[in-house]
């Protein structure tokens, strides 16, 4: 059995300030169950890709989907991380799951909420997907990424224009 999309949804990107990490995963459960024609009930398992480290105090953020509608209770619900990769890692734990026929509709969530913490902890918290013994100073994590930039350009792939100031050790550690 393959897969596919069935449905999807997804929050205005950016700052949400006011708030949670809550709000927002209920947000795009809701929608995407909706544009799905699914209702919460037919859904089979839930995985919920985050890269928290510290970014949110909730440390279970799957049971979260939960409170987008009743008929979630009692199914499973399973958080995944892998760094940057964390997105595609839920949605290929999904389509592991209906390829054994342990499910028919599995729900695929992802959520980042990184503004609740400093720039300094931000930084640190990002190195934590590094190899720490070799790259463990918050202001060095942008770093980390100007080779692979580097690197297209070298191949003839014109580098994407920057879009944030680059980020430079202050008093409080980092600024991303």
């Amino acid at each position: 059995m393959s897969g596919c999309i069935v449905g999807w949804a997804h929050s205005k990107f950016g700052k949400h300030e006011g708030r949670d990490l809550e709000s927002l995963i209920v947000e795009v459960t809701q929608a995407a169950l909706a544009d799905a024609g699914v209702s919460a009930a037919d859904i089979d398992t839930v995985y919920l890709g985050t890269m928290n480290g510290g970014f949110v105090r909730q440390e279970f953020p799957a049971s979260l989907v939960f409170q987008a509608d009743p008929g979630f209770r009692f199914k499973p619900a399973t958080r995944v991380e892998d760094a940057c990769a964390t997105g595609s890692a839920a949605i290929h734990q999904g389509l592991n799951a209906i390829a054994a026929g342990k499910a028919r509709l599995a729900l695929i969530v992802g959520v980042e909420k990184m503004s609740e913490v400093s720039g300094a902890q931000v930084g640190d918290i990002l190195l934590g997907a590094s190899y720490r013994k070799e790259e463990d100073r918050a202001e060095l994590f942008p770093a980390l990424w100007r080779p692979i930039r580097r690197a297209g350009a070298d191949r003839g792939k014109k580098p994407q224009k920057r879009r944030h100031q680059p980020a430079r050790p202050d008093a409080e550690g980092s600024r991303l």
